[in-house]
């Protein structure tokens, strides 16, 4: 039997569409030496009789939610013996796992051989036996909860998954862009589930509990968490959400390599931001990548410039010199201590920060202290969710109307109009799931009763060969675009990934 048949049919790691051909795509397995040649001990025959037996996971294009019972359990589970030692070992191994020795992905560094001899020193110890496949599952699970993401692992190194949905131990859903698909990953139990995620929140200092029953944070590499503790569940959970960003190159070049938008696009946003001159809000729904286009324009930052961001949960990690972060604190189970938002907003500004940074624009007085920081001439850049680029400034009313519920819609419009200079709206594709820059527009004056604005981009044709038409041949910032060597009125009436 080949290597690539022994990984298929002892972990069966594919969702329901890499069953379909596509598991070539980077969801590959790559099995403990010692795992596979005990492995490879057993017979064809043997291995398929094992299936039933021992209710190894074999993947099907079901997913893990059927629920399928064998001799020894539900399908996926491993045999009471198996979980006993699998236990046993993770204590042997020091399964609490030393904290300064996890990286900044929240990975381990321990040997495969420790992890063979952890499982063979407690089957001593406990003077018992597993067949091989069943050793080698021991095996597998221990390497990939130690030295990596555990079973999640296949997941985050296959670069086209841009979410993982874990509902409960058995059930784990990726996502492509915005299409959902059942995977055959599972966990051995539903308590290696729940310590699974306690030890992932432990590296980042926080937990689950029934006071505080969600959790949402970032890891150094910009890996964001959320987990729902099981008591606000219903019947499943706990729930697990992980978004992996896949643009990690940060750089302008990444933007165009990862076809986000054409040359002349990104340049002429880096050239905005280098400016200083531009208040930049990147709108769109969750997951297009908002978050990190800010990182990757946030490269031309001036190397003496004063960058403060404030943010919910630390995603930004600015690598420049002269970054500071401010983070806000929900309030304790006595309802105390809260530090919101806007209370950061106004410390920046007695900071003397040259750029203002607000990572997510979510409440009515967050939005109101950012635009009047941006009103008074500190320039900043900020995230907010919307459907396109002129609702962005639709949502901006809407939120300053709720904060500033005596003032007239006017006096809101001209704000807006002061603070603001330019909308990018992000979207991502159904198809092929890649974040696209959707529109481009840049905030004009306030005159009678309007705020003017002036499309700059907009995409007109999606898939394997993005268009995006030239709205304006002219900018507010015509000085700035020249003296970086842009002129719109060079380019093309239509761009493309090649043409610029």
């Amino acid at each position: 039997m080949s290597d690539e048949n022994d990984d298929d049919s002892i972990l069966g790691l594919f969702s329901t569409r890499a069953t379909q051909g596509q598991t070539s795509s980077g969801t590959s397995t790559s099995l403990p030496s010692a795992a596979r040649a005990a492995a490879r001990r057993s017979s064809s025959t043997n291995l398929m009789s094992t299936r039933s037996s021992t209710g190894v996971s074999l993947g099907d294009e079901g997913g893990t939610s059927g629920g399928v019972s064998t001799a020894t359990g539900t399908k996926g589970e491993l045999s009471t013996t198996a979980n006993s030692v699998l236990r046993e070992a993770r204590r042997e191994l020091g399964s609490d796992f030393d904290l300064q020795r996890a990286n900044d992905d929240g990975t381990q560094q321990i040997d495969e051989a420790d992890i063979v001899s952890a499982v063979d020193k407690v089957l001593r110890r406990r003077s018992e036996t597993l067949d091989d496949i069943e050793r080698a599952n021991v095996i597998i699970h221990l390497q990939k909860d130690i030295m990596g993401w555990g079973v999640l692992q296949p997941l985050i190194d296959n670069k086209e998954v841009t979410d993982i949905h874990v509902y409960d131990w058995r059930t784990v859903v990726l996502q492509r862009g915005k299409v959902s698909e059942s995977t055959g990953l599972h966990f051995p139990n539903h308590q290696a589930y729940v310590s699974f995620i306690d030890r992932l929140l432990l590296r980042l200092g926080k937990s689950l509990s029934t006071q505080q029953h969600t959790v949402d944070a970032a890891l150094g590499n910009g890996i964001r968490i959320c987990a729902v503790h099981e008591s606000v569940c219903g019947a499943r959970g706990p729930l697990l959400a992980i978004r992996v960003p896949r643009i990690r190159d940060v750089s302008l070049d990444g933007l165009i390599s990862y076809q986000v938008a054409p040359p002349l696009i990104v340049n002429y946003l880096a050239s905005l931001t280098r400016s200083g001159m531009a208040t930049i809000m990147v709108a769109g729904e969750t997951g297009t990548g908002k978050t990190t286009l800010i990182k990757c324009l946030a490269t031309q930052f001036g190397p003496d410039e004063s960058i403060i961001a404030v943010e919910d949960t630390p995603e930004l990690n600015f690598q420049h010199p002269y970054f500071r972060s401010l983070v806000s604190r929900p309030a304790n189970v006595e309802g105390v201590g809260e530090v919101t938002l806007q209370e950061h907003i106004k410390t920046t500004l007695r900071m003397t920060p040259t750029r203002v940074i607000l990572g997510e624009m979510r409440t009515p007085y967050a939005a109101e202290a950012f635009l009047e920081s941006a009103q008074t001439g500190h320039v900043g850049m900020s995230t907010i969710h919307a459907r396109n680029a002129r609702e962005t400034l639709v949502r901006l009313e809407s939120l300053l109307g709720r904060a500033q519920k005596s003032v007239s819609i006017d006096i809101i419009r001209q704000q807006i109009a002061l603070a603001i200079e330019c909308v990018v709206w992000l979207f991502r594709e159904k198809g092929s799931g890649k974040p696209r820059v959707g529109e481009i527009i840049e905030v004009g004056h306030f005159v009678e009763g309007v705020i003017q604005v002036r499309p700059m981009f907009t995409l007109v044709k999606t898939g394997k060969n993005p268009a995006w038409r030239v709205d304006s041949w002219t900018s507010t910032f015509d000085e700035i675009l020249a003296s970086d060597g842009i002129y719109l009125g060079d380019s093309p009436q239509e761009l493309t990934l090649s043409n610029t």
